[in-house]
């Protein structure tokens, strides 16, 4: 078992699920540098660059067989990224609100082409504002991400503590990237959980048919829309996504 990790978050969003499953799995939890709790990356050659050669090493090293992986947001980028590099290491995936093309959702009237302009002006802009400003900003914004508000302080604490360097680039290369074209490859087994709920500007349905769509050149995949929740299903419905977990690590 491997789990991902979203965007500025700890090794401790996946602490519950991953000491229970370590009872009878061998469980990694991948912290990059820059998040909270890791020192700076060097990140010369780029955040995915760097990051997913590791993560194969790591895998490699560990003699990984048949690895589920589980990511949530980014994480779920990543844990595509290496079901295409490692098809011999990764048994399925299990993606909590991830997309391959993020900019699709953040972007909508962006084209593909456009995107990684669009992402280096939104960088830039970020990389330009002061320390305070930046996270003022950051922080105002994360009761988009859960319903609970104890878990947006979480959420906070661990945002104040990451690389803010590593949080621009990572989402300024996030956005740039359309890794649609790459899913054609990928063979193994992927769950989407697709968060949605009620006070969201977009109905149901419209969420469901945007996961679908950047999921179809997927050969083998399930997209489930996960209602009452927005991005970190772990947390605000953690019945929907244990629902998820146990079938992804059924034997």
């Amino acid at each position: 078992m491997v789990f991902l990790p979203a965007l500025n978050t700890h090794r401790d969003l996946w602490r519950r699920w991953a000491e229970r499953l370590a009872v009878s799995h061998r469980v990694l939890v991948v912290s990059p540098a820059g998040f909270p709790g890791g020192p700076p990356p060097s990140l010369a050659i780029g955040f995915y660059a760097g990051l997913v050669p590791a993560l194969a090493d790591m895998l490699a090293r560990e003699e990984a067989g048949a690895a589920t992986l589980v990511g949530s947001s980014i994480g779920g980028l990543l844990a595509l990224m290496l079901a295409k590099e490692q098809p011999d290491r990764v048994r399925n995936v299990l993606v909590v609100d991830g997309l391959p093309y993020l900019a699709g959702l953040f972007l909508p009237h962006v084209s593909a082409a456009q995107a990684p302009a669009q992402a280096k002006a939104l960088a830039q802009r970020a990389r330009g504002l002061p320390r305070e400003a930046y996270l003022q900003e950051q922080l105002a914004g994360l009761e988009r991400y859960t319903l609970d508000p104890s878990f947006r302080s979480t959420l906070g604490a661990w945002l104040e503590s990451a690389d803010q360097e590593t949080s621009i680039l990572a989402l300024e290369e996030t956005l740039a990237l359309d890794y649609r074209p790459h899913l054609l490859s990928i063979m193994q087994p992927v769950l989407v959980l697709a968060a949605w709920e009620a006070a969201m500007p977009v109905p149901k349905a419209a969420i469901g048919r945007l996961f679908r769509d950047q999921y179809g050149g997927l050969p083998n995949v399930e997209v489930r829309v996960v209602e009452n929740s927005r991005h970190f299903v772990m947390v605000d419905r953690p019945d929907a996504f244990e629902a998820a977990l146990a079938e992804v690590v059924a034997p």
